[in-house]
């Protein structure tokens, strides 16, 4: 067993110090590993730039040798030792759902951040002790030994179970089909908490449809409510955590809507990914990348469900529902890395720049296109199997052959589920918007066409996005370009991202630039500063639409077959 001690001394200074006993079993050196990157976010995270006083010793205090191997792995000289004991401070100052954090008013931990195993012996278990004031309580995945006391099977168990200790955390609960889930809330904040227990009720019913069962004996949503603007959520098998802000405005309506979106995503995810894996990520390599092209599925697909299911629920209204669509499909459209990089290809590029927006018209969102995919898919199912079968079956079936039995699945797999269900009909849409670049639109239009929905497509009510291409920031005091569409007005003039404009004609155009521009008819003269230089350049309009907008539409004109086609899509198959 290794043995960790955590101590919470000065925690303004939010450096929580780590003392950790491994067995050397007669080996003569450890290696000792800090993971590189956390599962939840498929990038290299670099945990140990914020480890400080790192020693080694042997069980008696003697100093042991040790040397880095790597950023993140230590080798420690174990002298004939029996133990070796390592000290070291990890710097805890960044709230969200992924990092850990000390302060005077509680310890959180992502151990994934911050606790290191033996490299050989992964699977040995943890004891995790933890001096906190007496009145602490912890919310946490892992079983409670005692008070302060957490035990896991092995890293892997460890890793995946963030924890809360505080003394001011409050915890609701709600049942479904004999699970608990508990609701854990950090922060000052107020909720209507009787609607949030019936919503949070309603969606997690509408999972349990899908799938059956859950994969964990309880589950533990751990909420981190933050003064300023915050919505980050993170995944683990048995709970997730969710960071959100300002916590002084969740009592307004699409405030309490989107808590309740970013949960039933979190909460998805514990089939779709932490259960149902890829099986490039069976078992999680915690030293380097883990490359997968399936980003679609467990992030794309988690995003439409965790959208879906809210209206499935009762959550959110048809109205809303079609908003958001429509708000995807906008993303889609805005975005000119799709005529560039297929989804499959941006998933395997999430570890390169897959959570900025990276250079200009390079890449696509796994989260976006993969809800659309996830949207065309299902409809198409639907209408090959005369309503009687969804994704939803997909989806089930993966947990049932894959994920029940602890069995990556590939990409070919969840391909071939979806040609079985969708009778083989799926190969245009899988070489066309998974594996390839091809335009959206007739697989939307014919997706929404057969649940009584028309894609409107209208040019943007911004003047400069629909005559000239371009995109502003008006923030700051500045009108600064974040967007161009390639080949439009504003690119065949040689305006360009970062560029910031100065002036329309004459005059200073911040606040009034979509006047000004409109004011300049078909050719507008623009001073800019590109890098501390003043350039001018001059648009041209062509008569073009460059930026449009998308709203998905109910038909006034529905056929019987699009109000069942709607209806099944709205409260799924029956199982």
């Amino acid at each position: 067993m290794i043995r960790y001690s955590l101590a919470t001394a000065h925690p303004h200074r939010h450096f929580i110090q780590f003392t950790a006993e491994f067995e050397t079993h007669g080996r003569p050196r450890l290696t000792l590993q800090l993971p590189s990157w956390r599962p939840g976010r498929y990038e290299l995270g670099n945990f140990a730039k914020n480890v400080v006083r790192w020693t080694a010793t042997n069980e008696h205090g003697d100093a042991l040798a040790f040397r880095k191997a790597s950023k993140d792995q230590w080798i420690v000289e174990t002298n004939d030792s029996s133990k070796v004991v390592i000290r070291y401070n990890y710097y805890a100052a960044e709230l969200n759902a992924g990092s850990s954090f000390l302060d005077e008013d509680q310890l959180y931990v992502n151990p994934v951040n911050c606790f290191f195993y033996d490299a050989d012996k992964p699977e040995l278990p943890f004891r995790v002790e933890l001096e906190l004031p007496q009145d602490y309580r912890i919310a946490c995945g892992l079983k409670q030994e005692s008070a302060h006391v957490l035990f896991a099977a092995n890293f892997d168990e460890l890793a995946d179970c963030p924890f809360i200790a505080s003394a001011s955390m409050r915890r609701l609960e709600y049942h479904a089909q004999g699970i608990t889930f508990h609701l854990w809330i950090q922060g000052e904040v107020k909720l209507d908490e009787p609607a949030l227990l019936n919503e949070f009720a309603a969606f997690t019913k509408c999972q349990f449809d899908i799938f059956g069962d859950i994969p964990c004996k309880e589950y533990h949503f751990l909420f981190q409510f933050v003064p300023h603007f915050l919505r980050h959520g993170v995944e683990h098998s048995n709970s997730t955590v969710i960071a959100m802000g300002p916590a002084a405005d969740f009592q307004q309506d699409h405030l309490f809507k989107d808590l309740l979106g970013i949960s039933c995503h979190e909460l998805f995810h514990t089939w779709n990914v932490k259960n149902i894996r890829p099986v490039e990520m069976m078992p999680y390599d915690f030293t380097r990348e883990n490359y997968s092209e399936s980003g679609f599925v467990y992030e794309g697909v988690t995003t439409y469900y965790g959208d879906m299911l809210l209206w499935r629920s009762g959550a959110i209204s048809d109205d809303e529902w079609l908003e958001m669509v429509s708000e995807h499909v906008q993303d889609h459209f805005n975005n000119h890395g799709r005529l560039n990089l297929s989804v499959s290809q941006s998933s395997w590029d999430t570890w390169l720049d897959g959570y900025v927006s990276g250079i200009p018209w390079r890449k696509v969102s796994i989260y976006n296109e993969g809800f659309l995919i996830a949207l065309i898919c299902d409809v198409f199912i639907m209408k090959a199997n005369a309503l009687q079968c969804s994704l939803d079956h997909v989806m089930r079936e993966l947990y049932e052959q894959f994920g029940k039995k602890a069995i990556g699945y590939s990409k070919d797999d969840y391909r071939s589920l979806l040609s079985r269900y969708g009778k083989n009909g799926v190969e245009g849409i899988w070489n066309d918007l998974v594996e390839g670049t091809a335009d959206y639109t007739p697989y939307l239009s014919d997706a929404l066409s057969n649940v009584g929905v028309s894609l409107a497509v209208n040019a943007s009510s911004k003047y400069a996005e629909s005559t000239y291409g371009l995109s502003v920031d008006e923030s700051n005091l500045k009108v600064v370009v974040t967007a161009i569409v390639p080949d439009s007005p504003a690119d065949k003039a040689g305006l360009w991202y970062g560029d910031e404009i100065l002036a329309v004609g004459e005059i200073a155009p911040y606040k009034n630039f979509q006047h000004l521009l409109r004011m300049q008819e078909t050719t507008a003269k623009l001073a800019i500063l590109r890098k501390g230089r003043r350039l001018n350049v001059e648009l041209n309009a062509d008569g073009q639409v460059w930026f449009k907008k998308y709203r998905c539409e109910r038909i006034s004109e529905l056929t019987d077959e699009m109000r069942a086609t709607w209806s099944t899509w709205k409260f799924g198959v029956p199982r």
